[in-house]
């Protein structure tokens, strides 16, 4: 099974980034996109690198996010897999 076509790859340091910019702590960002503390401070490690559309969709609306590349790990990624984030 592509990976891909179910995940999407995130930039666990442009994530941290963007969090520490808009103010919010990693805890609040966890209960905005409905998961656990852990795993929001996981994927800023490196450590999760692929999450479910789901989680990114949440991700990009906690942080106020319209392009839906700004978090990708490889933002030139192929139209499907934005696609299939929307």
């Amino acid at each position: 099974m592509n990976p891909t076509a179910t995940t999407v790859e995130v930039n666990g340091y442009a994530l941290r980034e963007l969090r520490v910019r808009s103010g919010i702590g990693v805890a609040d960002l966890a209960d905005q996109v409905g998961v656990k503390r852990p795993y929001i401070a996981k994927i800023e490690l490196g450590h999760s690198r692929r999450v479910s559309p789901k989680v990114y969709n949440a991700l990009l609306a906690a942080l106020a996010i319209t392009d839906r590349r700004v978090l990708m790990a490889n933002p030139h990624a192929a139209a499907e897999q934005i696609s299939e984030a929307s």
